[in-house]
C-alpha cells in the first residue's frame, strides 16, 4: 500500500486506526516509513532465526542498521502493531485489503530511513551471506514457460527412503531451473550408495563378497554414475527421450558448446563432435547413425548391436547430467558458467532427460 493509498483509508469512517504514538510518512516512491523503518520484503530467511521475532541488525561498527522481522505467515493484528510490524503490514497488503483480516506473505528488514540508501549499495547485494536472508528480486529468468505438452505418467516409480521423498520434495518446491535440477541430481547420488548397501544386505556373512564390491565401487563420481545407470530399469526410454530431445535445433549450440568445448575426461564422443552433430543433422540419433562413431560393430542391425547402443547411451546421458550438473555447481575456471540465459536449456533439454534417467534408476 502506498502512502497517498493509506492516506484514503485511515479517512474512511470506522477505519482500523493503528497505535496513534507510532509516526506514519510518506517514504520514498510514496511508501510509508513507520517511525523511521523502511520496509524491505525479504524473498527467504534461513530456518537459522526463530520465527515472529524482531532481531536487531548492527553494522560492523555496532551501529543500528534496521531489524529483520520474520513475520511471513503471522495473522495481521492493526491495533497491537509495533513500528516494524505496522511498516511491514502497509507494504504487505494492497489498499483494499486494509483492516481485513490476513496474514503476511514476507519476512521483512525494516532499514532506517536515514541509512537506506548506504544499505542499498553497500549492503544489499550481500545480505544473503553476512545475514541469512535474500531481497526480494526482479525476475532474474530471461525465459518464462507460456505452455507445456501433455504429461506422461511412469508406472512403477518408488522413493525407497525417507530422504528420497525429502529430496523429490524439494525438487517440485524449486521454482528456479539449476536448483530444481540439482534437487533432482540429488535423487542419482541417493542412488550410488544404496546400491552398494543393496548388494551388500544381500550377500549376508560373506565378508569377501563384500569386498569384491567395495573395491568395484568407483570412488569418481561420474563413473559411479555411469555404474548406477547401466542398472537402470529399461534403456529404451532414455534413447527415445535424447532422440527427441537432440532432433530440436534450437539445443545444438547448447550440446557443443557444454559437452565438447567444456568437456572433460568421460565423454563417449570425446573428438567426435562434428561427427555426431552431422549424424544428429542427417539421421537423427538412431544406432544407424551413431555406429560409426560409437565404437558399436558395422553391419546389419542386430540384438548384441542394440545392445551395445544402449550401453552407449546411458553412458552418454551420464556425462550429459554430469556436466550439466558440475556446470550449475562449480563456478570456476574450466567449467561452462550457466547463466540465465541458460534456463530454457536446463528446463527443457537436461532435466527432461534427468527426470527420464531417474524414472528407470527409480523402478
Amino acid at each position: 500500500m502506498l502512502f497517498s493509498e493509506f492516506e484514503q483509508e485511515k479517512s474512511k469512517p470506522d477505519a482500523p486506526v493503528p497505535d496513534s504514538s507510532l509516526k506514519i510518512e510518506q517514504g520514498p516512491d510514496d511508501s510509508c516509513v513507520v517511525d523511521g523503518l523502511y520496509p524491505l520484503p525479504l524473498e527467504s530467511t534461513s530456518r537459522l532465526y526463530p520465527r515472529g521475532q524482531s532481531i536487531a541488525v548492527l553494522d560492523i561498527n555496532g551501529a543500528t542498521l534496521g531489524e529483520l522481522l520474520t513475520c511471513s505467515g503471522e495473522e495481521f493484528a492493526l491495533p497491537r502493531f509495533s513500528a516494524g510490524y505496522l511498516a511491514s503490514y502497509l507494504a504487505d497488503i494492497p489498499q483494499s485489503m486494509y483492516g481485513q483480516a490476513g496474514v503476511f506473505s514476507h519476512d521483512y528488514l525494516l532499514v532506517e530511513k536515514d541509512r537506506l540508501a548506504e544499505y542499498r549499495s553497500e549492503y544489499l547485494g550481500g545480505s544473503a551471506i553476512w545475514g541469512g536472508f535474500q531481497h526480494v528480486q526482479p525476475p532474474t529468468s530471461t525465459y518464462v514457460v507460456t505452455s507445456s505438452d501433455s504429461i506422461k505418467a511412469i508406472k512403477g516409480v518408488i522413493l525407497p527412503t525417507d530422504i528420497h521423498i525429502e529430496a523429490a520434495s524439494r525438487s517440485v518446491a524449486q521454482p528456479y531451473a539449476f536448483e530444481r535440477f540439482l534437487k533432482l541430481y540429488h535423487l542419482l547420488e541417493l542412488s550410488f550408495d544404496r546400491c552398494v548397501v543393496m548388494k551388500i544386505q544381500a550377500l549376508g556373512p560373506d565378508l569377501k563378497g563384500i569386498g569384491q564390491i567395495l573395491s568395484g565401487w568407483d570412488s569418481n563420481e561420474l563413473n559411479r554414475l555411469k555404474q548406477i545407470m547401466l542398472e537402470c530399469h529399461d534403456a529404451i526410454p532414455v534413447i527415445e527421450c535424447i532422440r527427441a530431445l537432440t532432433a530440436d535445433t534450437r539445443w545444438r549450440d547448447h550440446i557443443k558448446t557444454i559437452f565438447f568445448e567444456y568437456g572433460k575426461a568421460g565423454n563417449p564422443l570425446v573428438n567426435k563432435e562434428q561427427e555426431f552433430l552431422s549424424a544428429l543433422s542427417a539421421d537423427g540419433y538412431t544406432l544407424q547413425a551413431l555406429q560409426p562413431i560409437a565404437g558399436i560393430q558395422g553391419g546389419r542391425p542386430s540384438p548384441v548391436q542394440q545392445k551395445a547402443f544402449e550401453t552407449f547411451t546411458l553412458c552418454l546421458a551420464a556425462y550429459w547430467i554430469y556436466r550439466v550438473r558440475s556446470s550449475i555447481a562449480h563456478n570456476r575456471i574450466g567449467e561452462y558458467l550457466m547463466r540465465a540465459e541458460d534456463e530454457p536449456f536446463v528446463t527443457f533439454f537436461a532435466e527432461p532427460l534427468l527426470r527420464c534417467v531417474l524414472t528407470q534408476v527409480l523402478r
